[in-house]
């Protein structure tokens, strides 16, 4: 990479970084260009230049922050330990992620906003299909998981539960309810979670 090139990406990046940490802070509509080009040391110009506008300023963001918890979820994966342990990581990670986003105005607009919302489901789904197939592949190898229901079966209801995260109301259910969701999910009706 170039000097010019590695200077466009550490701009891009600012960019970025300013424009979550004020989407999180005052949320999407709160926050203007002027500001973030302020606290990414950037003329408003660049944001417009990089990004195009605020939106597409938002998914990006959207794909930083989905891209730093799935690079986090894939090292759990990686790691030389039980499928069992690796899910209790991956639920206590979970459960720390949905806390934080109830406290974050930009998450809390975000799913106000349709377009907003499609765009972030847009990233999760583009971004999740890898990582929910490697977490399948390792728990049907660990006999975790019934190697008798098709991939295509465990992948298609791990995408319905995204229609429930989708509701407008989601974010104001209590934490409770969210990690009830995902013990479902893991564990069935039927099943418990081990101790």
């Amino acid at each position: 990479m170039n000097g010019f090139a590695r200077r466009t990406e550490a701009k891009r990046k600012a960019i970025i970084a300013a424009a979550r940490e004020l989407f999180t802070k005052q949320g999407f509509i709160g926050v203007g260009i002027a500001e973030i080009a302020a606290k990414a040391n950037v003329s408003p110009v660049s944001i417009y230049n990089y990004f195009g506008d605020k939106r597409t300023l938002a998914k990006e963001v959207f794909i930083y922050i989905l891209n730093e918890i799935i690079q986090e979820y894939e090292e759990i994966l990686d790691r030389d330990i039980s499928f069992s342990e690796k899910i209790e990581i991956i639920m206590a990670k979970k459960h720390e992620a949905i806390i934080a986003a109830s406290r974050s105005n930009f998450k809390e607009e975000a799913w106000s906003d349709k377009t907003l919302r499609q765009l972030y489901w847009d990233v999760v789904a583009e971004k999740s299909a890898e990582l929910y197939s490697k977490f399948i592949d390792l728990g049907i190898q660990e006999g975790a998981i019934d190697e008798r229901i098709p991939k295509e079966a465990i992948m298609k209801f791990l995408y319905s539960l995204k229609t429930i995260m989708q509701e407008p109301q989601y974010l104001q259910t209590s934490a409770e309810y969210k990690l009830g969701l995902i013990r479902l999910f893991l564990y069935g009706l039927l099943g418990k979670a081990s101790s």
